[in-house]
Protein backbone atom coordinates (compact mmCIF):
# COMPACT_ATOMS: atom_id res chain seq x y z
CA UNK A 1 0.00 0.00 0.00
CA UNK A 2 1.65 3.41 -0.98
CA UNK A 3 0.90 6.67 1.42
CA UNK A 4 1.39 10.28 1.35
CA UNK A 5 3.17 11.07 4.90
CA UNK A 6 2.56 14.27 5.53
CA UNK A 7 3.12 16.25 8.91
CA UNK A 8 1.70 18.68 11.15
CA UNK A 9 4.90 20.69 10.80
CA UNK A 10 8.25 20.54 9.86
CA UNK A 11 10.66 18.42 11.72
CA UNK A 12 7.83 16.16 13.24
CA UNK A 13 9.61 12.80 11.94
CA UNK A 14 7.76 12.12 8.31
CA UNK A 15 11.49 10.96 7.48
CA UNK A 16 12.14 8.88 10.50
CA UNK A 17 8.15 7.01 9.86
CA UNK A 18 9.07 6.84 6.37
CA UNK A 19 12.32 5.05 6.86
CA UNK A 20 11.10 2.38 9.75
CA UNK A 21 8.24 1.30 6.66
CA UNK A 22 10.51 0.88 3.97
CA UNK A 23 13.06 -0.65 6.39
CA UNK A 24 10.59 -3.17 7.76
CA UNK A 25 8.53 -3.91 4.49
CA UNK A 26 12.08 -4.89 2.78
CA UNK A 27 12.83 -6.99 5.54
CA UNK A 28 9.34 -8.83 5.08
CA UNK A 29 10.34 -9.29 1.26
CA UNK A 30 8.37 -6.00 -0.34
CA UNK A 31 10.01 -3.67 -3.21
CA UNK A 32 9.16 -0.01 -2.25
CA UNK A 33 10.46 2.69 -2.31
CA UNK A 34 10.37 6.58 -0.56
CA UNK A 35 9.42 9.64 -2.88
CA UNK A 36 10.63 13.11 -1.34
CA UNK A 37 9.13 15.16 -4.50
CA UNK A 38 11.03 18.61 -2.69
CA UNK A 39 13.95 18.78 -1.02
CA UNK A 40 14.40 22.39 0.23
CA UNK A 41 18.02 22.68 2.02
CA UNK A 42 20.24 19.95 1.87
CA UNK A 43 19.08 16.66 0.21
CA UNK A 44 19.75 14.36 3.17
CA UNK A 45 16.00 12.95 3.77
CA UNK A 46 16.16 11.96 -0.17
CA UNK A 47 19.19 9.94 0.37
CA UNK A 48 18.08 8.70 3.32
CA UNK A 49 15.19 7.08 1.44
CA UNK A 50 17.18 6.25 -1.54
CA UNK A 51 19.56 4.08 1.05
CA UNK A 52 16.70 2.45 2.37
CA UNK A 53 14.27 1.64 -0.52
CA UNK A 54 14.63 -0.83 -3.47
CA UNK A 55 18.01 -1.25 -5.13
CA UNK A 56 18.87 0.14 -8.22
CA UNK A 57 17.44 3.44 -8.13
CA UNK A 58 19.05 7.34 -8.35
CA UNK A 59 18.67 10.09 -6.06
CA UNK A 60 17.08 12.04 -9.12
CA UNK A 61 14.08 9.21 -9.15
CA UNK A 62 13.45 9.58 -5.69
CA UNK A 63 13.74 13.39 -5.39
CA UNK A 64 13.11 15.22 -8.66
CA UNK A 65 13.17 18.46 -7.49
CA UNK A 66 15.92 19.94 -5.55
CA UNK A 67 15.58 23.78 -3.81
CA UNK A 68 18.76 24.78 -1.92
CA UNK A 69 17.12 27.29 0.22
CA UNK A 70 15.87 26.06 3.28
CA UNK A 71 12.52 27.28 3.63
CA UNK A 72 9.08 26.79 1.75
CA UNK A 73 9.56 26.17 -2.13
CA UNK A 74 7.59 28.91 -3.15
CA UNK A 75 10.63 31.51 -1.43
CA UNK A 76 12.83 30.73 -4.42
CA UNK A 77 12.29 32.20 -7.86
CA UNK A 78 11.92 29.11 -9.80
CA UNK A 79 8.79 28.07 -11.97
CA UNK A 80 7.60 24.79 -10.24
CA UNK A 81 6.50 21.86 -13.03
CA UNK A 82 4.07 20.20 -11.09
CA UNK A 83 3.08 17.73 -14.20
CA UNK A 84 7.02 16.98 -14.09
CA UNK A 85 6.53 16.21 -10.14
CA UNK A 86 3.78 13.81 -10.93
CA UNK A 87 5.72 11.95 -13.97
CA UNK A 88 8.69 11.00 -11.85
CA UNK A 89 5.81 9.23 -8.81
CA UNK A 90 4.29 7.43 -11.97
CA UNK A 91 7.41 6.61 -13.14
CA UNK A 92 9.06 5.15 -9.67
CA UNK A 93 5.33 3.61 -8.46
CA UNK A 94 5.62 1.60 -11.71
CA UNK A 95 8.85 0.06 -10.64
CA UNK A 96 7.89 -0.60 -6.68
CA UNK A 97 5.20 -2.16 -4.98
CA UNK A 98 5.00 0.38 -2.34
CA UNK A 99 5.82 4.36 -2.84
CA UNK A 100 5.88 6.25 0.80
CA UNK A 101 5.74 10.14 -0.78
CA UNK A 102 6.86 12.24 2.14
CA UNK A 103 5.95 15.84 1.83
CA UNK A 104 7.73 19.06 2.19
CA UNK A 105 7.07 20.73 5.40
CA UNK A 106 3.49 20.27 6.31
CA UNK A 107 0.30 20.19 4.88
CA UNK A 108 -0.17 23.52 3.99
CA UNK A 109 3.15 24.67 2.99
CA UNK A 110 2.79 26.70 -0.62
CA UNK A 111 4.92 25.59 -3.20
CA UNK A 112 3.80 28.47 -5.59
CA UNK A 113 1.47 31.16 -5.00
CA UNK A 114 -1.91 29.43 -5.68
CA UNK A 115 -0.70 25.92 -5.21
CA UNK A 116 0.08 24.14 -1.74
CA UNK A 117 1.67 20.55 -0.16
CA UNK A 118 -2.08 19.95 0.21
CA UNK A 119 -2.92 19.93 -3.61
CA UNK A 120 0.14 17.44 -4.47
CA UNK A 121 -1.03 15.00 -2.65
CA UNK A 122 -4.78 15.31 -4.10
CA UNK A 123 -3.47 15.09 -7.23
CA UNK A 124 -1.36 12.08 -6.52
CA UNK A 125 -4.41 10.75 -4.74
CA UNK A 126 -3.10 8.27 -2.10
CA UNK A 127 -4.25 7.52 1.51
CA UNK A 128 -2.80 10.21 3.72
CA UNK A 129 -0.39 9.63 7.13
CA UNK A 130 0.18 12.81 9.90
CA UNK A 131 2.67 12.53 11.48
CA UNK A 132 3.12 14.81 15.11
CA UNK A 133 5.11 15.14 17.65
CA UNK A 134 4.17 14.63 21.04
CA UNK A 135 4.49 18.17 22.57
CA UNK A 136 2.28 21.48 23.53
CA UNK A 137 -0.06 22.02 21.01
CA UNK A 138 -0.07 18.91 19.41
CA UNK A 139 -3.61 18.18 19.82
CA UNK A 140 -4.87 21.33 17.60
CA UNK A 141 -2.12 21.10 14.86
CA UNK A 142 -3.27 17.39 14.78
CA UNK A 143 -6.83 17.54 14.39
CA UNK A 144 -6.29 20.68 11.92
CA UNK A 145 -4.63 18.55 9.56
CA UNK A 146 -6.67 15.84 9.93
CA UNK A 147 -9.92 17.50 8.86
CA UNK A 148 -8.07 19.26 6.19
CA UNK A 149 -7.35 16.25 4.72
CA UNK A 150 -11.00 14.45 5.46
CA UNK A 151 -12.13 17.71 3.57
CA UNK A 152 -10.02 17.34 0.13
CA UNK A 153 -11.67 14.53 -0.65
CA UNK A 154 -8.82 12.48 0.58
CA UNK A 155 -8.93 9.26 3.30
CA UNK A 156 -6.98 9.86 6.21
CA UNK A 157 -5.17 6.56 7.23
CA UNK A 158 -4.03 7.34 10.69
CA UNK A 159 -1.96 9.71 12.78
CA UNK A 160 1.60 8.14 14.07
CA UNK A 161 2.33 10.28 17.76
CA UNK A 162 5.91 10.23 17.36
CA UNK A 163 7.97 11.54 21.33
CA UNK A 164 11.41 12.50 21.74
CA UNK A 165 11.14 13.50 25.45
CA UNK A 166 13.18 11.47 27.62
CA UNK A 167 11.26 13.01 30.39
CA UNK A 168 8.06 13.90 29.53
CA UNK A 169 5.49 16.59 30.44
CA UNK A 170 1.49 16.57 31.34
CA UNK A 171 0.81 17.75 27.97
CA UNK A 172 3.21 14.77 26.58
CA UNK A 173 1.61 11.83 29.09
CA UNK A 174 -2.06 12.59 27.87
CA UNK A 175 -1.84 13.66 24.47
CA UNK A 176 -2.39 10.03 23.01
CA UNK A 177 -5.23 9.79 25.50
CA UNK A 178 -6.91 12.60 24.68
CA UNK A 179 -6.20 12.16 21.01
CA UNK A 180 -7.74 8.57 20.78
CA UNK A 181 -10.90 9.76 22.15
CA UNK A 182 -11.12 12.51 19.22
CA UNK A 183 -9.77 11.34 16.46
CA UNK A 184 -12.18 9.18 13.90
CA UNK A 185 -9.26 7.63 12.67
CA UNK A 186 -6.59 5.14 13.71
CA UNK A 187 -4.02 6.27 15.91
CA UNK A 188 -0.71 4.61 15.17
CA UNK A 189 2.56 3.52 17.76
CA UNK A 190 6.01 5.46 16.80
CA UNK A 191 7.89 2.85 14.95
CA UNK A 192 11.00 3.08 16.86
CA UNK A 193 13.94 1.80 16.04
CA UNK A 194 14.99 -1.27 18.02
CA UNK A 195 11.85 -2.98 17.65
CA UNK A 196 11.93 -4.61 14.43
CA UNK A 197 8.38 -5.99 13.80
CA UNK A 198 5.35 -3.99 12.51
CA UNK A 199 3.03 -3.23 15.22
CA UNK A 200 -0.64 -5.11 14.36
CA UNK A 201 -2.21 -1.37 13.48
CA UNK A 202 0.31 -0.76 10.95
CA UNK A 203 -0.27 -4.67 9.30
CA UNK A 204 -3.76 -3.21 9.34
CA UNK A 205 -3.64 0.16 7.31
CA UNK A 206 -0.82 -1.34 5.38
CA UNK A 207 -3.10 -4.40 4.12
CA UNK A 208 -0.78 -7.07 5.33
CA UNK A 209 -2.39 -8.88 6.75
CA UNK A 210 -3.91 -12.19 6.09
Amino acid sequence: MSIFITGTDTGVGKTHTALQLLRRLRANGRSCAGFKPICCGDRRDAEFLLSAGANGLTIDEINPLWLKTPAAPQIEAVNINIERLLDAFRKLAAQVDDVFVEGVGGWMVPVRSDYFVKDLAVEIGLPVLVVTQNRLGCLNHTLLTVRSVQAAGLRCAGVVLNSLARDPDIAQTTNADILARVLDVPLLPELAEKTAELPPEWIQILGLGG
